[in-house]
C-alpha cells in the first residue's frame, strides 16, 4: 500500500530544490555585468578621443596643405603665362615679379618664394633675399618637385624655426610644359589657426571621455545624439573646405564650446574665401597699372559674347596703342613710361562706364570692352578717349611728357563673330590707324568686292 503523505511530500520537497545549473541565472549578478559592459563601452570614449584628435590634426594639415597648393599653382600660373608677344613673363622681370610677390605676402599674410631652375630666388617674402642662392632645401623635396613637376608638400626645420614650418612646393611651367622653376609658400599660419580653433574640441573631447566613465550610459545617449552628430556635421564641413568648396559651413545644434567652436570654424571659412578672393583679384590685375591683364580681359570678353547671343545686344572692342612710347622710355626713362602707362590707366577708368572694362594687353596696348555698345557709339567714345590721352599732361620728376594714343574700333557681330575674331580685326583696325599717322581712330578694313 502506497504511503500518500510521503509522496506528497517528496514531490513537495523536489518543487522547492534550486534549478539546474544551467538555467540558474542569479539576480545579483546582472548590476555588475551591466556596470563592466557600461565601464568596458566607457574606456573606448577616450580611445575613440585620440583618434578624433588624430584626425582632427590630420584634416587640418590636408586642408592648409590643399589651400596652399591651390594658392601656389595660382601664383605659378600668373608668373609663367604669356601677357603678349615677344614680351616677357613676369617671372624674367625681377622688378615687377618682386612687386607681385610683395603684394600677394601683404594681403595673404603668409611667405611666397619663387626659386628658379639654377637654385637662384627669383622673388622672396623678404626682398634683400631676391638673386641670392637656393640653401633651405635640406631634404632635397624643392629640387625634385624641378626635377619631376610633381607638387610636395613638407616641414622645414632650421634655427630661426626649430619647431619647424610647413611648406608645399608646386613647379612653375612655361612654354612647352617647360619646367623653369618652383613656388613655395608657407601655410604655417593657415595650419595653426585650424588647430586653435578645434582647441576647444579637443579639450572638450577629454572631458567627455573623463565623464563618460562615470556616467557611461547617459553620455552615450548625448554622443549619438547630440555631441557626434555635430562633430560630424563639423568634420564633414572641413573635408568640403578642404576639397575647395568655399561654402562650406559649420551648422551644429549644439551649444557652448561646440556652438563656439562652429562660429570660429565659419569664421575662419569666411576668412579663407575673403584671402581666396583677393588673391584670385590680384592674379586677374595687371600689378603695374591695377587693370584687368589679357587673361582676364579674354574671360570678361568671352562672356559679354555670350550675353549678347542670349539677349540681341552688340558689343564693342577698343583696341588702343599709346604713339611713339619707346621713345618715352629712351628720352625720359622707364620710370617714367610706367607713370605715363599708370596715368593712361586711370584715365581710362574715369572715362569709361562702370560696366565697361580695361585692361593692359601688354606693353604699351590696352583693350577696352564696352558691352551694349554699337560700332557708331563705340568710335565716339574711342575719338572722346583719344582726345583726353592727347591733352593729359603726365608728369614725372618735374618731367612733363605728353603723349597720344591709336585707337581700332570693332563692333560684335557686325565684324566679327567669335572673340579670337575680334581681336584680330581690332589689331588690324590698330594698325590702320597706326598706319594712317597715328593719334586717330580706324575702324576695320571693308571688305573687298568679289573679283577685285
Amino acid at each position: 500500500m502506497i504511503n500518500l503523505s510521503r509522496l506528497v511530500h517528496r514531490r513537495v520537497a523536489a518543487l522547492r530544490s534550486p534549478l539546474p545549473g544551467a538555467l540558474r541565472v542569479p539576480l545579483s549578478h546582472v548590476g555588475p555585468r551591466l556596470t563592466v559592459a557600461f565601464l568596458a563601452v566607457a574606456l573606448l570614449l577616450p580611445l575613440v578621443g585620440l583618434v578624433a584628435i588624430r584626425e582632427q590634426h590630420a584634416a587640418s594639415l590636408r586642408a592648409a596643405q590643399i589651400e596652399a597648393e591651390n594658392v601656389a599653382e595660382q601664383v605659378a600660373h600668373t608668373v609663367t603665362k604669356p601677357t603678349a608677344p615677344g614680351r616677357a613673363l613676369l617671372y624674367q622681370q625681377p622688378s615687377q615679379l618682386q612687386e607681385y610677390v610683395s603684394g600677394v605676402n601683404r594681403d595673404g599674410n603668409r611667405d611666397l618664394e619663387i626659386v628658379a631652375l639654377n637654385r637662384r630666388v627669383l622673388a622672396d617674402a623678404i626682398p634683400a633675399n631676391q638673386g641670392k642662392l637656393f640653401t633651405e632645401d635640406r631634404g632635397g623635396e624643392v629640387a625634385a618637385t624641378m626635377r619631376d613637376g610633381m607638387p610636395r608638400a613638407f616641414r622645414e626645420l632650421n634655427a630661426d624655426f626649430p619647431a619647424g614650418i610647413e611648406l608645399v612646393a608646386v613647379p612653375m611651367r612655361a612654354a612647352q610644359n617647360k619646367i623653369v622653376g618652383a613656388v613655395l609658400l608657407e601655410y604655417t599660419p593657415l595650419y595653426r589657426q585650424l588647430l586653435a580653433a578645434g582647441g576647444e574640441t579637443r579639450q572638450l573631447i577629454v572631458t567627455a571621455s573623463l565623464t563618460g566613465m562615470a556616467a557611461a550610459l547617459a553620455l552615450g545617449f548625448l554622443l549619438s545624439h547630440g555631441l557626434v552628430r555635430d562633430l560630424r556635421r563639423l568634420t564633414r564641413a572641413a573635408d568640403l573646405l578642404a576639397a575647395g568648396d568655399g561654402s562650406a559651413r559649420a551648422v551644429v545644434g549644439s551649444r557652448g564650446e561646440l556652438g563656439e567652436l562652429a562660429g570660429a570654424f565659419n569664421t575662419m571659412a569666411d576668412r579663407i574665401a575673403v584671402q581666396k578672393a583677393t588673391l584670385i583679384e590680384l592674379a586677374g590685375r595687371d600689378p603695374l597699372t591695377g587693370l584687368h591683364n589679357r587673361r582676364s580681359f579674354a574671360e570678361r570678353l568671352t562672356g559679354a559674347l555670350a550675353y549678347a547671343d542670349r539677349t540681341g545686344t552688340p558689343v564693342s572692342l577698343l583696341m588702343l596703342d599709346l604713339d611713339h612710347f619707346k621713345s618715352v622710355n629712351d628720352r625720359y626713362g622707364h620710370p617714367a613710361g610706367d607713370q605715363v602707362l599708370r596715368t593712361v590707366a586711370a584715365l581710362l577708368v574715369r572715362e569709361l562706364r562702370a560696366v565697361d572694362v580695361a585692361a593692359r594687353l601688354g606693353g604699351e596696348e590696352f583693350g577696352v570692352l564696352l558691352p551694349g555698345i554699337d560700332h557708331r557709339d563705340a568710335t565716339a567714345v574711342a575719338g572722346r578717349l583719344r582726345a583726353a590721352i592727347a591733352r593729359c599732361p603726365v608728369v614725372h620728376a618735374a618731367t612733363t611728357v605728353l603723349v597720344t594714343a591709336s585707337i581700332g574700333v570693332v563692333c560684335y557681330p557686325r565684324h566679327a563673330r567669335t572673340a579670337d575674331e575680334l581681336f584680330e580685326r581690332a589689331d588690324d583696325a590698330l594698325y590702320r590707324a597706326k598706319r594712317a599717322g597715328r593719334d586717330r581712330v580706324s575702324g576695320p578694313q571693308p571688305p573687298q568686292p568679289a573679283g577685285r
